[in-house]
């Protein structure tokens, strides 16, 4: 914890400390590893290799309902216009804590969590937009794509879709499976919804995204 930070990269201090607890009645070996967040328009990612960072420890022995906080250090320079994205991976390790941790890629993982961080520059805002629509071949749903053109990433925490047709335009708010999704910066995502009665989706229409506060 946090599962979420940002570093400001044009300060001084480029740190990011994270917690790691140890709830369980026994010590646990872990293991921690920063990636690049490589997120695709389903909403699936990949995580490249990163060497940008310093992870201090990278591996430890955590006591029982013992707590340690874990340094993380960006060690590149200022990132001046588009926020870059990664994920902190820590991974419980089914090894004897009597003996040193050791990576090694056949060894069974048995707790992951995944953390985001951030490296975002001095100043940055999002722009999302809806860039298309199409139906589904089933005639049931509308698929849309929504491009953040922006330098930083964007969580739609309350979106909200306005669907025009022939004039009239109905307000979708009801949008389950979309509500918290992020969309990182210079990248492209789709969805979709079930529209709203008085649309008839086998003719034309628009989508466009009205709000996300």
């Amino acid at each position: 914890m946090p599962m979420s930070q940002t570093i400001n990269s044009s300060k001084k201090n480029r740190t990011a400390l994270f917690t790691v607890l140890n709830d369980s009645d026994s010590p646990i070996a872990i293991q921690l590893d920063m990636r690049v967040r490589d997120m695709k328009p389903d909403g699936s990612e990949k995580h490249p290799e990163s060497d940008d960072f310093l992870i201090f420890p990278d591996q430890l022995v955590l006591g029982a309902k013992k707590r340690r906080v874990i340094k993380v250090k960006w060690l590149k320079g200022e990132v001046k216009e588009t926020e870059k994205a990664y994920r902190l991976i820590v991974e419980q390790l089914p090894i004897d804590v009597t003996k040193k941790v050791t990576k090694k890629t056949d060894i069974k993982i048995l707790l992951r969590y995944i953390a985001a961080l951030y490296v975002a520059p001095e100043k940055g805002k999002s722009e999302l937009r809806v860039i298309s629509s199409k139906t589904t071949k089933d005639l049931k749903r509308v698929v849309f794509y929504v491009e953040n053109s922006g330098s930083i990433h964007q969580v739609l925490l309350k979106p909200a879709l306005s669907i025009t047709q022939e004039g009239k335009s109905f307000i979708v708010t009801n949008l389950e499976g979309i509500r918290g999704e992020n969309i990182l910066a210079k990248t492209r995502r789709y969805f979709s919804f079930e529209p709203p009665r008085g649309v008839n989706i086998q003719k034309p229409y628009t989508v466009e995204l009205v709000n996300n506060d």
